[in-house]
């Protein structure tokens, strides 16, 4: 609602002036056309706006209820204006968890030049505490002649506080450029302080770059990443949902690409799947 009534004001900024020059150079009738026209538009922009919203409402109404009825914490946006909740005790430490500021744990949660985190839900998996949201990082890009372009990636991630075997480590799932250009994609994920690793299996290689520190025990890593790994990993039969995966310092993270909707909440079940495969393996 808030974006509707800001664009609603700029569109009446901007339609104003128009007005008076119409009247100036073409005459009442014309601006009337004109402004009649105009209306029409505007009111059609604000009403998808309206509806826009209001689907955001109802994706965020179905997040908290699937939350509420398997026993997990929601909060719909990070850095709340208001004060936490005040739950039953037993869902105390839920709660607050679900409220707390989103860690800029990993490298894929500190991207951009701002971020923002909705419909937050905690609870615990395997009796440890996580955390699952929408993440969006803004963006900007500027051409030859100093003309800005913003974007919005967005991700549903998971954040899971762990110490894994092998840290830091980065594993992305190759996009289809990525693969055709495997071996510059991997020269470039070995500048600075991470270095590409090529599996024993082809197959693994060709679907994600695993990158690790320059000083990384390759003994670990390939036990955390046996053969059998590999080649479930590879055929999609563990985290096939899965985009990225990041291990930085006492947490690791899993990202999926695009936000999560009302209407696919299965998203969140095999997120947590995902949850119980990375606490097994990369311990």
């Amino acid at each position: 609602m808030r974006a509707t009534v800001i664009w609603t004001v700029v569109g009446l900024a901007l339609f104003l002036p128009l007005c008076i020059y119409a009247v100036a150079e073409r005459g009442a009738t014309w601006m009337i056309v004109t402004a009649i026209g105009a209306f029409i538009v505007g009111l059609a922009f604000a009403a998808l706006l309206a509806w826009q919203a209001a689907g955001k409402r109802a994706s965020s109404r179905m997040i908290r209820e699937w939350a509420i009825a398997n026993g997990w914490a929601y909060w719909g946006r990070d850095m709340p204006a208001e004060p936490a909740p005040q739950p039953h005790g037993a869902r105390f430490d839920d709660f607050m968890l679900a409220s707390e500021t989103f860690p800029e744990a990993t490298g894929l949660l500190r991207k951009g030049v701002r971020r923002y985190v909705t419909d937050v839900i905690a609870g615990t998996v395997d009796s440890v505490p996580v955390r699952i949201a929408n993440h969006t990082y803004e963006t900007d890009t500027y051409d030859g002649k100093g003309n800005r372009t913003t974007t919005y990636p967005h991700h549903v991630v998971a954040l899971v506080p762990q110490v894994p075997a092998v840290t830091p480590m980065r594993m992305v799932r190759r996009s289809a450029l990525g693969r055709a250009l495997r071996g510059a994609d991997d020269r470039m994920a070995g500048i600075g302080s991470m270095k590409a690793i090529d599996m024993e299996r082809h197959d693994f290689n060709e679907t994600f770059s695993l990158r690790v520190a320059d000083d990384a025990d390759m003994v670990v890593l390939f036990r955390v990443f046996d053969h059998v790994t590999q080649e479930r990993l590879a055929d999609g039969s563990d985290i096939p949902t899965i985009d990225l995966m990041e291990a930085e310092g006492p947490w690791v993270m899993l990202a999926d690409g695009g936000t999560v909707r009302g209407d696919q909440l299965t998203r969140v079940e095999l997120m947590i799947a995902s949850i119980r495969w990375a606490r097994t393996t990369l311990a």
